[in-house]
């Protein structure tokens, strides 16, 4: 009879415990209704949780505020567009971590982490230093919180992710997500009905999904960086059903790519398509592989070929097609008219900012100020590319150490996508290794990257890669 009473004893505080967030939550919400479903829920959550150890408690924060970045300003308090999830719960892992330290527990780096965290933190803390000289502070600091915020979620997936099962759950969550931002881009194109955060929102005629992004190029941006760890799944996994859904995934990623419009999203998928042959055709073990990637990669391309020229399985609008027309882009560079002359001005106002600035930036979050105040300003201030933004707001010191932490994990995936006796570790090097190539180009579509959740998370699945390679056991699989 103790036993049962003493097993009997936490259920029943847990339920009072319930009951009375159930009472509180509804006496509050009869004069503040947002309000109190926002206490209801976070006070449920601490019911629930409270027992939860704090590492495990930091594990589900980090799932939590990877999902919650990817549907961004969609998750905000009405009213409060600034104050979205993503946010609430990244200042929550930021209380956590340091009352982990408070109470002298370590943080120890996993084996494989050490150079990126120092290559991010260096980063991070030079971004500070230059808001010494940045005209603008108040965007430098901006700049800099979002750096430090979103490095923050890249290297917080290795240390969260740290076994096979974990990184499971990880993907699936991705996955999920992916499934739900799709499904949200096909109801677009059927409805004409948008998101309330979409740009497209009130255009008559607009054709493109946007989807959780707000913008069709960060959509297609967002897409691109997905597309590796689905169509590797024919290629690499013998599970029929993981095959079947990444030959599905990959069509309607590709899909939408092509409807969106975005010229440098389909060329980040042709550099993908082409980088999965040369890997997989260089390495001598993965002939039976390569064999599949070229089925992969035909299909792909009777999928985009003809729709391009209006006439595929994509029922592409005539303003897409026209849109995806490399030709007319050309034809705007040379006349000095349209988005191809915009994008050609800005990268040559870019590197004169920075060359102007002896090459030590103009400071963090500082190039739209920059790029406002240069003569014959044509009134598109974003530089619409992410390694020229990090060179003229943090200079060549910015540049380097994002090159080498960008390096690093290009060269590591590849590494673990030829050497790996692991097939799942051997999928996450091939797709994150495809995915870091694709974004070479794919970068050039989102106005400004900084905040760009999708690059963020595709990095931080990079380095788990790297992280849980050097966690091999002696049978040659990940624990």
């Amino acid at each position: 009879m103790r036993s049962s009473g003493a097993s009997g004893g936490p259920g029943i505080r847990a339920a009072t415990l319930a009951l009375a967030v159930a009472v509180c939550a509804g006496v509050l919400a009869v004069f503040a209704p947002v309000t109190g479903l926002v206490l209801a829920v976070v006070l449920l959550g601490a019911a629930v949780l409270w027992r939860t150890t704090l590492p495990r408690l930091g594990r589900v924060a980090v799932l939590v505020a990877m999902v919650a970045a990817i549907i961004g300003p969609n998750l905000a308090v009405p009213g409060a567009q600034e104050a979205f999830a993503f946010r609430f719960v990244a200042g929550l892992i930021v209380l956590g971590l340091g009352t982990w330290l408070v109470m002298g527990r370590g943080l120890p780096v996993p084996d494989g982490l050490g150079w990126p965290a120092a290559f991010a933190a260096g980063w991070v803390g030079w971004a500070l230093v230059s808001t010494l000289w940045a005209e603008s502070t108040a965007d430098a600091l901006r700049w800099t919180v979002f750096l430090f915020m979103m490095a923050g979620l890249m290297l917080a997936i290795p240390v969260a992710a740290s076994s096979r099962r974990r990184l499971t759950w990880f993907l699936g969550a991705l996955g999920v997500t992916f499934a739900a931002a799709v499904l949200v881009a096909i109801a677009e194109i059927a409805t004409g009905i948008r998101l309330p955060t979409s740009a497209l929102a009130d255009r008559v005629g607009a054709f493109a999904a946007t989807s959780f992004f707000g913008n069709q190029n960060n959509f297609a941006t967002y897409l691109a960086l997905s597309l590796p760890y689905l169509l590797v799944l024919p290629v690499i996994v013998r599970d029929v059903r993981l095959r079947l859904l990444g030959f599905a995934g990959s069509a309607v990623s590709i899909a939408l790519i092509l409807f969106s419009g975005s010229k440098a999203s389909l060329v980040a998928t042709g550099i993908i398509l082409i980088g999965m042959l040369v890997v997989l055709a260089t390495d001598p073990a993965m002939r039976r592989a390569f064999i599949a990637a070229v089925v992969v990669v035909a299909a792909a391309l009777i999928l985009i070929i003809p729709s391009l020229f209006g006439a595929g399985i994509v029922p592409l609008p005539d303003e897409a097609v026209a849109k995806l027309d490399f030709g007319t882009l050309q034809a705007q560079v040379e006349s000095g008219s349209g988005s191809g002359a915009v994008r050609t001005s800005l990268l040559g106002t870019g590197l004169d900012i920075a060359t102007g600035t002896g090459g030590v930036g103009v400071g963090a979050g500082n190039a739209e100020t920059a790029v406002r105040a240069t003569q014959g300003y044509e009134g598109v201030a974003n530089l619409h590319n992410w390694a020229l933004e990090v060179l003229v707001d943090t200079g060549v010191i910015g540049l380097v150490l994002y090159g080498a932490l960008y390096l690093l994990m290009l060269v590591g995936n590849l590494r673990v996508a030829r050497r790996t006796h692991d097939p799942w570790l051997r999928y996450m090097g091939l797709a994150g290794s495809l995915a870091l190539l694709g974004f070479l180009i794919g970068s050039l579509g989102p106005s400004t990257a900084i905040h760009f959740a999708p690059m963020w998370i595709t990095f931080g699945l990079c380095l788990t890669t790297i992280v849980l390679a050097r966690r091999v056991g002696s049978n040659g699989r990940v624990p």
